[in-house]
Order: structure tokens, then sequence, then C-alpha cells
């Protein structure tokens, strides 16, 4: 019999996993990824380690196709529990929470939910390593339940205070694509905690080491060359080779050592499924059955389960020839899963059905994992049976917040179903598994399991259930972002409620559709269908909803143009709201009726009464109506130049995960106006392709118009002009009268300095319309400045600077400092090309304080050189910080030395050296000038400063 011998190689991934170890001793525990091929010696690795590490060692696996929800965590600690049966009754207060997966702790928790079960795991984990430290060996996960491989990046966060060592190996090839593996490791790269040992075949020089330790002797260079070739270094398919060939007496000795029989005549095998065909050829009948048994129940099993279809005598023969060990009490494995992958495939089909359709009576009638069984079932051919087992895994998942679980074994129970077979016990699986996609996240899945019950409730005639399940269907069209599908689903669902005697549900699908248009800036068809819905609502004397349909359909009126008509529509709803005490309703309307304000510019009054709401929805807990309110408070303060505050206020949003494309598209335009581009870009391309997937007009028109200016900025003209005409194509297919107003100024400026009057007419074109259709202020000035750079471009000064010198004038009753100061600058250059030279100089010095103000400092700059252009001192009109600006895009003097010498490539020592500063000093001035041009690193800070012109 060949020795196992001590690990060959793998010297710097033991000193790897060695180095976690000490750091697990010393209470700062992680989880270290272990991967590579199948039979390339992980499981071998992390065991070795674990020997010699004198911690407490726990260890489970996942079997393939048959693993239960958290099992190889269960398994781990079931197999301490074996030992030390009470081991765990002093883990914490959630230790019934762990009794939902481990039984034998006692009763479970009546409720529970994911947090607190994953909490409950880590308290288990934590209770073990009181007296020393642990290690936790999760093998094979590539076959793993996907709630385990959820749970593992929540438990790395919790290892860092513990002194635990978790290791988790998998095969790395033939990974799917979709494989909870690579969420994991996205998950922990995420949080920093990805820590992964990718272990690669052996070497010549290390397979002719194994081969040593396995024939006990020295293998001729020829002999060992040979197996290399064929095993490719993987130290199992090598082992099980060399075992094969000592059991067929296939070497012998030879001058240069151990050299194949006869010449070499006797065939080296060539997959590692014959070489261990040819290591077991030798096994006694009764052991053969054993093995072929024990294949089919999987990779570890229960020893008496297997002794019931075979024998004990076999499996004793099995374990005397370390083909299988023994996995803890009464629980047997087999040495490789590749073993058993190779004895599986050799059992002739009639006699696996049989064994699989025993094996899966004997685990029913043992009360076995359902998943377990249903794979037996499924083995031995009877689908109805394994379609039973995989519903009642379903159910045992969803018990246990397994959700991704329920989700796969539901969908392969579906698929299992006959056609037309039992239908009121199909729909009640399809919700079932329809609720376990939505929670985990499978929207495409839940979406399709929605549609089919739709289709089956249509084809019944349930018309109160229909319309409950196109509601449901149409909100997981909400998830995916798809407002159209969600509309149609939403009509459909109305209708079903209209048909079921339930108008009140009726307009509560209309309201949703009418909020839908009204975002898709459809402003027409928003107005009706919310006044249907308020129709509805009155027949069935809903006020809640009346007051809703008022508030929705005012915003849609406001939006449309007609401002106060919106406004008294808004404060009917908000009345009829506060006089029936509907207060979660109320905070609904005064968003609306914030909303209203801000669409007509009257920006302060919009800031305080979103004050009002958000207070209103803390009191009430409406965290949908609360975020509405944030998002459209960031906006106002944008608008309102408090871009710190709405700064902070997004990034909260962000954080959140909640709709933070909204806050993404508002915080990115602040950080171009301040001369951050590239983080605006990300950002703003980041909020455009969610807004555009979702038809949501005002955040498409805004993050369109904030890269065009980027674009512009960066001297990309072309692409500039493209996001501009997007704009304006938008807007044409809109009702919009407000939201498009500061991008279509923009872009009016943008194509008259360009030359492209064509572009700008369209642009003043369309200005027109919305200037004349709500006489607005901030719309009447978009013209004027409109027409002014179009003068402008045209020669005729005199006109764009009466024109310019209007649209400053509107603005000074709006407080939107940013467009002021931008208007006011190009009214300075109108005045300056008109003669008016110290009229000019007064403009462009309101412009530069209005944007140094602000911290807009690409205009501030822009503003400063419009200055000195006139040939007037920057210093003595607008101070030494504006002359800063304008020489150096907002660095320092000192600043602009170091990154002339950042760009010839000088260290931050040879800095120093230069200009006599120490290397600290050096280091805050480069992270400072990092800053300032919004770059990542000093070979983009670099480039950057070229592009500025401030290597010269």
């Amino acid at each position: 019999m060949a020795s196992r011998g001590t690990l060959v190689g793998r010297h710097a991934e033991r000193e790897r996993l060695g180095y976690a170890l000490g750091q697990a001793r010393l209470g700062s525990g992680s989880l270290v990824l272990l991967s590579g091929e199948a039979g390339v010696g992980k499981t071998r690795l992390a065991e070795e380690l674990a020997e010699g590490s004198g911690a407490l060692v726990l260890s489970g696996r996942a079997s393939q196709g048959a693993v239960a929800p958290y099992g190889p965590i269960v398994a781990s600690l079931r197999s301490y529990l074996r030992v030390h049966p009470d081991g765990l009754a002093d883990c914490g207060p959630l230790r019934p929470h762990l009794a939902l997966i481990l039984p034998e702790l006692g009763d479970p928790a009546p409720v529970s939910d994911r947090d607190t079960l994953f909490e409950a795991v880590h308290g288990a984990f934590a209770c073990l390593a009181r007296e020393g430290h642990l290690v936790l060996l999760l093998d094979d996960l590539q076959w793993s339940d996907d709630a385990t491989l959820e749970l593992l990046p929540a438990l790395a966060e919790r290892l860092s205070r513990l002194p635990v060592l978790l290791i988790a190996s998998y095969r790395s090839d033939g990974l799917p694509r979709d494989h909870m593996l690579r969420r994991l490791r996205h998950e922990l790269r995420r949080s920093g905690r990805l820590d992964e040992l990718a272990l690669a075949p052996l070497t010549p020089s290390e397979t002719t080491e194994l081969l040593a330790q396995i024939f006990n002797d020295t293998p001729a260079p020829s002999l060992a060359n040979a197996i290399h070739d064929r095993t490719q270094g993987l130290p199992f398919f090598i082992e099980e080779l060399a075992r094969a060939l000592l059991a067929t007496n296939a070497v012998t000795g030879g001058r240069q050592g151990l050299v194949l029989t006869e010449g070499g005549q006797v065939p080296v095998p060539d997959t590692i499924r014959d070489a261990v065909l040819m290591s077991t050829s030798e096994l006694s009948p009764e052991a053969r059955t054993a093995a072929e048994a024990a294949a089919v129940a999987g990779d570890a099993f229960d020893l008496d389960l297997v002794a019931e279809v075979a024998s004990a005598t076999g499996l004793a023969e099995l374990i005397e020839r370390e083909l299988i060990t023994e996995d803890g009490p009464g629980q047997g494995a087999f040495r490789h899963a590749l073993a058993r992958d190779a004895l599986y495939a050799d059992v002739p089909w009639l006699q696996r059905r049989a064994l699989h359709r025993r094996l899966a009576e004997a685990l029913e009638h043992g009360g076995g994992k359902s998943m377990q069984v249903a794979t037996h079932w499924l083995g031995a051919s009877e689908e109805s049976r394994a379609r039973n087992a995989l519903l009642r895994a379903a159910d045992e998942s969803r018990a246990v917040h397994a959700h991704r679980d329920a989700a796969r074994a539901g969908r392969q129970a579906l698929e299992l179903w006959p056609d037309g077979d039992e239908q009121e016990r199909r729909l009640e699986a399809l919700e079932s598994h329809a609720k376990s996609a939505e929670l985990c996240g499978e929207l495409s899945e839940a979406a399709r399991a929605w549609r089919e019950i739709c289709t089956i409730r249509a084809d019944l005639d349930t018309h109160e259930q229909l319309a409950v399940a196109q509601r449901r269907l149409a909100a997981v069209y909400d998830l995916r972002g798809d407002r159209e599908s969600a509309s149609a689903a939403r009509r459909t669902a109305a209708n079903a409620y209209a048909a079921a005697g339930s108008p009140a549900e009726a307009a509560v699908e209309h309201l949703a559709i009418a909020g839908y248009l009204g975002n898709s800036a459809d402003h027409s068809a928003a107005i009706e269908l919310a006044q249907a819905a308020g129709a509805e609502a009155g027949g069935a004397k809903r006020l809640d909803l009346r007051a809703r349909a008022l508030g929705l359909e005012g915003v849609a009126r406001t939006r449309g143009g007609d401002f106060e008509g919106g406004l008294q529509t808004v404060q009917a709803g908000l009345a009829l709201a506060l006089e029936h005490g509907l207060t979660p309703v109320a905070a609904e309307l005064y968003q609306r009726l914030g909303t209203v304000f801000y669409y007509s510019a009257d920006y302060r009054r919009a800031e305080h009464t979103l004050d009002t709401a958000l207070d209103l929805c803390r009191a009430v807990d409406a965290p949908g109506t609360e975020l509405a309110c944030v998002t459209c408070m960031i906006y106002v303060l944008r608008e309102c130049g408090e871009w710190s505050q709405a700064t902070a206020m997004g990034r909260e949003v962000i954080a959140a995960g909640t709709d933070g494309w909204l806050a993404e598209g508002l915080i990115g335009a602040i950080n171009g106006f301040q001369g951050k581009l590239s983080s605006a870009r990300r950002l703003l391309s980041s909020s455009l392709a969610v807004s555009s997937q979702m038809s949501h007009f005002s955040m498409i028109i805004d993050s369109t118009a904030g890269l065009a200016w980027i674009a512009a900025a960066e001297g990309d003209d072309d692409e500039a002009a493209k996001l501009c005409r997007s704009l304006l194509a938008r807007w044409e297919r809109s009702e919009d009268h407000h939201y498009a107003v500061r991008g279509l100024r923009w872009a009016a400026g943008f194509f008259a300095r360009s030359r492209d009057l064509e572009g700008a007419h369209a642009c003043a074109a369309a200005l027109t319309q919305i200037a004349s259709g709500t006489g607005h202020a901030d719309a009447l000035a978009a013209l004027a400045y409109a027409i002014g750079e179009m003068a402008l471009a045209d020669g005729d000064a005199t006109s764009a600077a009466e024109q310019l010198s209007r649209a400053v004038e509107l603005h000074r009753g709006l407080e939107i400092p940013y467009e002021r100061a931008e208007i006011e600058l190009r009214a300075g250059v109108a005045l300056a090309a008109a003669g008016e030279r110290e009229l000019a100089l007064e403009r462009l010095s309101d412009a530069y304080r209005g944007a140094r103000k602000l911290g807009a400092r690409p205009l501030a700059a822009e503003a400063a050189r419009e200055v000195a252009a006139l040939g007037e001192s920057i210093v003595h009109r607008l101070g030494r910080r504006a002359a800063a600006d304008e020489a150096g895009a907002g660095l320092s003097r000192r600043e602009l030395e170091i990154v002339r010498l950042v760009a010839v490539g000088r260290t931050n020592r040879g800095i120093a050296q230069a200009l006599f500063l120490s290397p600290r000093t050096v280091d805050m001035h480069v992270r400072n000038l990092l800053r300032k041009l919004d770059c990542r690193s000093r070979t983009e800070a670099a480039h950057r400063a070229g592009e500025l012109g401030l290597l010269m």
C-alpha cells in the first residue's frame, strides 16, 4: 500500500496560510479563499495546516447536488456537537435563532430574519473560540448552497475581531459565470477583505518527489516525466496513477530507478477516471458493491445508510484501502471527490437508478433532508416524487431565509411539472417561488413566475386574484426599472380591480401609472389619469386617495407650465389631508407642494416646504415619501448654491443603496461645476444609464446637460454637441416647461460659440415655446441669454450686451447663483465687445465672486481670465486668490512648482531635495494638487496639468 507521506512543495502557500494563522492566534482572524482546479491539493494543504495548528479544528464540506441551506456551516458545527453535545449551551441569547439550522439546540425562535441568523452563526464561532484559536475548513464550495456563500462576506467582517481562521476552498476550473462564488469574491474585494490563494499544479521536480514518497523508491526520470506529462502535475492524479501502477505491479527497478515493466509496454492511464478504476480493480465483490453504493450516495454520506443498501464488510474494506475515510461519527466521505466521480460514472445505468431509488426511500423513511431526497429521486428518474421533495426543500430553505436556495429548488420543481396537472397547487408553488426569487434579487425569474400566474388567473376568470398578481408583477418590473412593462401590468390590474368591484384599488394603480407618466414628462396623460383616479377614489369614499390624486394632478399641471393651476390643485389636496388628519398623506402632499415650488424656480419656499414634509415623514415613518423629499431637497440645495449640504445628503442616499442614481446625477453636476471632472463624469454617466432605463425625464435631461458641459470643459466639442442635440431631441418629445431650461440655455450658448447657429436657433426656439407658455422669469432669462449668444456670434455686440444684461436682471429675483454667475460672465464678455469696459469689468467681477463663493473653480478662473484679457490687473480688481486661480486652475505657487516636477518624473523625496522641503510637506502638497485637479494618480495629474497649460 502506498504511503500518504508529507506534503510536497507549497512552501510559499504554507507561509501565507501560516501568517494568517498567526494573526488569528493574536485575535485578528480572517477568511482565506483557497482555489485551484480539481485534484490540485487544496484540501490536503488546508488539512496539513490545521493538523499542526494546535487549534480547535472544525470542518464541513459541500456535496454535489444535495446541499441543504448553510450545509457546510451546519456540518462543521455538528461535528463539534457530536463530541461536545453541550458545547453551544452558552452561545448567547441568539441560540434559538441558531436552532433554526441546528434543531438539536432546542426550540427554534418563532420569528427570525436573515441578519439575526447570520449574527447567531457568528456568536457560535465566537463561543467556540473563547478558550483558544479556531480553524474552520469549508471544502468544495463550488457545490455549496447559496445561503452559505451569502453568509461568508458578513462572517469575514466579524472574523477580524476573533481568533478564527476560516479557509474556504473551491474548484476554480469550470466555474459558471453566474456562480455565487464570483459574487462572494466581488463582495470580499469591495470590502477590502479578499484574500485568495490559488494553487498551481506541481512542477516536474515536485512530481518526482511525490512519486518517490508513494513508491517508497526513486522513479527513473523517464517514468517521472511520463507521469508528469500525463497528469499535468495534479497531485491527486499523480497519486491515483501511482497507486494504479502499484496495484497492477506495473513498475519495477531499473538502473536509474523505478521504470514501467517490460520496457514500458504497460499503458499509463490517460485520465483520472482510468487511474481510479485501475487502483480499485482488485476490490472484493462486497467492497465493489459498497463502493458503487457509496458513489451513488454522494461525496459524503451516512455510513449506516450505505451499509443498508450494500454491506458493512464492504465499507470496512474501502476504509482499510483508504478509498473512503470516516468523516466523524457515522459519517463517511471519499478521499477525493474525483474518486467518487470516477466510480459513479462506472456504475451501470440501471443499477445506478436502482441504488438512487433505494437511497431515496431510506432517506425519506429516516427523515433525511428533502434536497438530498430530491437528488436521489431525480437519479432514479422518479420525477413526480422528486418534484414533491423539491417543493419541501424549497419550504425548508424559506424557513431559514435561504431564499436563493429556495428559488433554485422551486424552479427545479416547476420544470418537472406536467402540463395542466394540479393547477391550484402549481399556482401556490409559483407564488412561493416568485416571492423567494424577489427576496434574493432574481427579478427576471420572479417576473417570469408572476407572468405565468397572471396567465393562469386570467384563464380562470378570477378578477381579484388576477389584479393582485398583476400588481405584484408590476412591483417586480419597478424593481427592475422597467416602467413601460410596469405601467402595462398596472393597467391590467386596474381593469381587473374595477371588474371585481374594487374602485379604490383601481385608483391606487391609476395613481402609480400617473406617476410614471409624470416622470416621463407626459403631463397631459398624467393629469387625465390622476383625475380618473380621483373620481374612482371619490366613488369609493377614500379621501386619502382623493387627496393623493389632487397632488399628482397638481404636479403634472405645474410641470406642463400651468404653475398657478398646479399650485392651487396641490394646495386643495393638502387641505383635504390636513382637515381629515391624514398625516402620511399630508407628508406626501407637502413633498408635492415642494415640487411645485421648485418647478416654479421658487427654491426658498421649496426648501421650507420640503423641511415640513421631512418632519412629517419622520413622525409617521414614511420612508418612501422621505426619500422623495430628500432627493427633491438635494436638487433645491444644488440650485440654491448650498453644495456642501447637497453633497452630504446625496452621499447618504447613495450609501443607503436606494435610488442612489438620483443623488449620483445631482452630485455629479456639482462636482463638474467644481472642476472635479473625472468623478463628475462617472456619477453622471451612471445616473444617465439608470434614468434612461426608467424613462425618468428630469434626470435624463439633468445628466445629459452635465455630461455635455464636462465634454466641452475637456475640449471634446463633438461629444458636447452630440449630447446637446440629444437633450434637445428628448425635450421635443416631452411636455416639459421647466427642467430642460438650464440645459437648453447652456446648449444655445455652446452652439453659438461653436458657430453652429442652426443648433443655437433650435435651442432658442425651444426656450421661446417654454417662455411663451409660462412667462416665468427663468425661462425668459434663458431665452434672452440664447438670443444674446447668437447676436454675439453674429458680431452684433450691442444687441448681445443688451440681451445678456436683460438675462442678468431677470435672474436677480431668482436664487440660482451658479446660473447667474454663468450669465454674468457672458454679459461681461458681450459688454466688453460692445466697448463698455467698466460695465464689463463689473459684470465679470460679480461672476468671479459668485463662482468663488460657490467653489466653482473653473468658472471663477474663466472670469479672472476675461478680466485679464481687458488689460486689468487681476490682483487689483479681484485679489491675489483670483490671480492664482487664473494662473494655475486654483493651484498655489508651491503646488505649481511641485506639479511641474511631478510631470518630469521626480519622486516626493527628489522634489523635497530640489525645493528644500521635507518629504512630508511635499506629500501634503501632492495630495492637495491631486484633489484640486480631480486626479487619482501622479501620472493623471501630470497629464491634466499639461492640458491646462500649467507646465510652461
